[in-house]
């Protein structure tokens, strides 16, 4: 991809290394997220490039995380790449973006096999999260419930005390 067709975000996150975080808290001040640029997060979540994915989906998850939201349009653009999506950054910032949406019904199915998907994983965290992005999934969604249901009683037995934790937080309901 040439420079002149990739956009101001694409080459300031080509600084981020993968590791110092810094550097997307700096981006995060640098650049507002408006439609565009939260446009250009979700596709720079499939990018080649595994930091640059990562960074461009930790972004969208930290402006989530401060009100943010994408639009119907947006969830279903994502919820189309959500299959091709490997990297366990990548997936663990899209889980945890999935609770601070609305997603809509025609699109709640490629969600709720994605966090599946993740509720598998071989990383606790992941699993942890995964299993708490379902159970909210399944509140906007009651068709999930039994797959949230089948998610927690896993966690409420899994080696990591990690995930038993966020069992607890959400029968808490925190």
């Amino acid at each position: 991809m040439a420079n002149a067709s990739k956009s101001a975000l694409e080459v300031a996150l080509e600084d981020y290394d993968g590791k110092h975080a810094d550097v997307l808290k700096q981006l995060r001040e640098e650049f507002s997220p408006t439609a565009t640029v939260l446009r250009q997060c979700v596709r720079l979540a499939a990018h080649d490039d595994a930091t640059i994915a990562q960074g461009a989906t930790w972004l969208l998850w930290s402006w989530m995380t401060s009100g943010s939201r994408l639009t119907p349009r947006l969830i279903g653009a994502l919820a189309e790449m959500l299959p091709g999506f490997e990297d366990k950054w990548v997936l663990l910032h899209l889980v945890r973006c999935v609770p601070l949406m609305v997603v809509p019904k025609e699109h709640v199915a490629a969600y709720a096999e994605f966090l599946q998907r993740c509720c598998g994983g071989q990383l606790p965290f992941m699993r942890a999260w995964a299993m708490d992005s379902l159970h909210r999934l399944s509140l906007q969604h009651e068709q999930f419930a039994e797959q949230s249901r089948v998610a927690m009683e896993s966690a409420a037995v899994d080696p990591a005390p990690s995930v038993r934790k966020r069992l607890q937080k959400i029968l808490e309901g925190r």
